[in-house]
């Protein structure tokens, strides 16, 4: 090892340690906690006469931070910046070199935080690159135009200064939106169908359930239930012989590797987890995991990705793997090959674990239950999709009546578990999507009606986002990358747009109400053609064939149009099915100084005005019934409630009015101590003096005197944040302790 002295700076506290554990004593590791110099939060930042030159200031709260890494640099010659390795990282990284004007910089850069990893990145130093740089740049710069521009707009027309345009969360909003007027607008048609029960005629009778699907192989439409009792007289009378058994084998191939999105729309649907809390646990097990004896050791690849390329180290160890684990027979000739989607940036492996030896069930006792679960099914995809085909025997039987009825069924038998074996949650979870194993009949095998039953259904409107379909859905349009899909929907529900009801996303009045302003004032904003192009022009400034202000310049020359033409005729009226109390008039939706009211039509000659309501969900008259909360009241005993009141809602005693005592709600948030799986609850001092703890006291003893700040999780842990004082500024704090994000108020990302 060389003699001289060198300090590397990763992003996050948690990497110093199991990156220091890896270097050794030969190297300072520091962290940064992310960016160090941003746009100003109370101003534009961007000289659009110069070219949109960007004015970079140092982050709110980060003095003190930049002061101990010029301290920690004096004494070494040489600096190594290893952020993470994207965009957003490359960017910190080029920031984090001004600190240093007379030091040796170099860039490093790794897909996992593995003794392997890290010795050969470090043998791999360069330069950083200015392509990557110049890209986040662009992004920035795009997206605080859009947001510093639009913003005030919306405020002064809408009296609300709580919300704010994006150039992705505008788009994300619009397909919210979009989706619900087609639910609001759908008409549910009925429509029958009829299941028969059928008996062998030979000896030793296996029972069939099979499905009509019409005449003569036409099927038939059975619109009410006339209609189906008729038909079931019919089919009732027929003589049954099966007219044809179709059989064939399938192979069915495993499926690719996680990349950021399929991983958190398969942790959505099979653990339950919001895309945010995804991401959160996937950054823990990236960054390191304490393993005992091993020590902190990074479980997974780096999370944010859209290849599904794998390296050929893991591929053999997975093989040797499999095949020890296994046999030989679950190993595949040839590896499977997974092409990435148009456009995917290769930077970065698929999602996968570090080392496939790390079985979940031999390190569960090192993680939480929410970490096991994740890492669980990360480490199950990946094995799974190097391991063989699946060889799947699958049935039909067609059954006629009177050589015309027809019925049909079908089932599989899996002749080869394949990758099955790893990766077969479905049929594991939900007995549903098994189909039955049938007898063997043969063709021209005659067959007896035991039962005919009508069912009645309702055709059904089309199913509202959830978090994991709206990324599917914005990953299908180009729109957005890996590192935007969560602050995207943690935006829209920061800012009351949309709210999640039954796991299904329903846009708020408010959300409605920017979305048609935005739509009618700043087409482009939310055109999604418009929005994938963008993205695509970021990678193209990435691969340095344009350069980042030409994509600027072109966007701003017709986006400040709009908007000097917005700033005179932009207004908000929407008409409603009321009538004015005084007059008679049409009553419309207005903006005043405390927000929504109903306003008549006939104004001034009519001044008449009432309460709009509820600006959430549903009806804007409908008065919310309260919440259970399962608390009981510390006063008389009695169960506390959501309600719902002026300034938002709050928990109440439900003997009110006889008991009026009341506290503020706080929400399901997490505790942010780790492998702890407490809520956040309001407690109070033997004095009186409220304070917020975890409800798993005394096992966890995690308290705080601030507030969380609702909607907003620690873009690095996903724990929440708090209003904190840091060096004399008011900042946002993380509630956990080993990371301590600070960032200012304004910095939020997509503007």
């Amino acid at each position: 090892m060389s003699d001289k002295k060198k300090m590397i700076i990763v992003e996050s506290k948690a990497k110093t340690k199991s990156i220091g554990k890896i270097v050794g004593p030969g190297y300072k590791v520091m962290h940064c906690l992310g960016h160090i110099y941003d746009l100003p939060a109370k101003e534009l930042g961007i000289d659009v006469d110069k070219n949109f030159k960007p004015i970079y200031k140092a982050v709110p709260g980060k003095s003190k931070l930049i002061k101990q890494l010029k301290d920690a640099a004096k004494d070494v010659d040489e600096i190594i910046l290893a952020t993470d390795p994207d965009r957003e990282g490359e960017s910190i990284a080029w920031h984090l070199e001004r600190l240093f004007p007379n030091k040796k910089t170099y860039r490093m850069t790794f897909n996992e935080i593995t003794s392997k990893a890290i010795k050969e990145a470090l043998n791999n130093i360069k330069e950083i690159d200015m392509r990557l740089v110049d890209a986040q740049q662009a992004r920035r710069v795009l997206d605080r135009l859009v947001g510093y521009k639009i913003s005030p707009l919306l405020w002064r027309n809408l009296n609300n200064s709580h919300l704010s345009a994006g150039r992705v969360q505008s788009v994300a909003l619009r397909m919210v939106c979009e989706r619900e007027r087609e639910v609001e607008k759908f008409v549910a048609r009925e429509y029958w169908t009829i299941t028969g029960i059928f008996d062998r005629t030979v000896e030793g009778k296996e029972t069939i359930e099979s499905e009509y699907t019409g005449i003569d192989g036409e099927a038939l439409d059975i619109p009410n239930e006339t209609n189906a009792n008729e038909l079931k007289d019919i089919l009732e009378k027929c003589t049954y012989v099966v007219k044809d058994v179709h059989k064939k084998k399938e192979r069915r191939r495993p499926y690719a590797p996680f990349i950021t999105s399929s991983l958190q729309q398969e942790a959505a649907g099979k653990l339950r987890f919001s895309a945010s809390k995804t991401m959160s646990i996937a950054q823990q097990l990236y960054e390191g995991i304490e393993l005992g004896s091993a020590g902190v050791v990074g479980l997974i690849t780096y999370m944010r990705t859209d290849s599904v390329r794998i390296s050929d180290d893991a591929k053999v160890e997975a093989k040797e793997y499999i095949a020890r684990k296994f046999g030989k027979e679950y190993v595949p000739e040839k590896p499977h090959v997974f092409k990435s989607k148009k456009g995917a940036q290769d930077a970065h492996e698929a999602i996968r674990p570090t080392s496939v030896l790390n079985e979940p069930k031999e390190i569960q006792g090192y993680l939480s239950k929410d970490q096991h679960k994740l890492y669980k099914l990360i480490w199950a995809r990946f094995v799974a999709s190097q391991m063989e085909t699946a060889l799947v025997a699958v049935t039909r039987i067609d059954i006629a009546g009177d050589d015309k009825y027809m019925f049909r069924t079908s089932g599989s038998v899996i002749q080869f578990d394949g990758y099955l074996r790893v990766y077969n949650f479905k049929a594991k979870e939900n007995g549903k999507n098994k189909k039955p194993e049938l007898p063997d009949i043969g063709k021209g095998e005659d067959m007896i009606l035991t039962g005919v039953t009508p069912i009645q259904h309702f055709t059904k409107p089309p199913p509202r986002y959830s978090e994991a379909s709206l990324v599917r859905e914005l990953e299908e349009r180009g729109i957005g990358r890996p590192s935007t899909y969560v602050p995207t929907i943690e935006t829209l529900k920061k800012r009351d747009y949309v709210r999640l009801e039954k796991r299904a996303f329903k846009p708020t009045k408010w959300g409605f109400i920017v979305n048609d302003l935005l739509g009618r004032n700043f087409d482009e904003i939310v055109d999604y053609e418009f929005t994938a192009r963008m993205e695509n022009d970021l990678d193209r400034v990435e691969a340095g064939d344009i350069q980042w202000q030409s994509i600027v310049d072109s966007f701003y020359g017709p986006f400040a149009e709009k908007l000097k033409k917005a700033s005179k005729t932009m207004k908000y009226e929407e008409k409603t099915d009321e009538k004015c109390e005084k007059c008679k008039a049409d009553m419309l939706v207005k903006t005043g100084k405390y927000g929504l009211f109903l306003g008549c039509s006939n104004y001034p000659d009519c001044t008449f005005t009432k309460p709009y309501g509820d600006t959430g969900s549903g009806s804007p008259h409908e008065k919310k019934p309260p919440v259970p909360t399962g608390e009981m009241c510390d006063k008389c005993g009695k169960e506390m409630v959501i309600r719902t009141g002026r300034y938002g809602m709050f928990m109440a005693c439900s003997g009110y009015p006889k008991c009026k005592n009341k506290k503020p709600y706080i929400g399901d948030i997490d505790c942010p101590n780790e492998k702890c799986d407490g809520k956040l609850v309001i407690r109070r001092t033997k004095k009186g003096r409220m304070f917020y703890g975890c409800s798993k006291y005394p096992d966890c003893d995690f308290v705080s005197w601030q507030a969380p700040i609702q909607g907003e999780k620690c873009p690095v842990c996903g724990s929440f944040m708090k209003r904190a004082k840091h060096e004399g500024e008011n900042v946002k704090m993380c509630a956990r302790e080993s990371c301590g994000k600070v960032i200012s108020y304004d910095d939020d990302g997509d503007e």
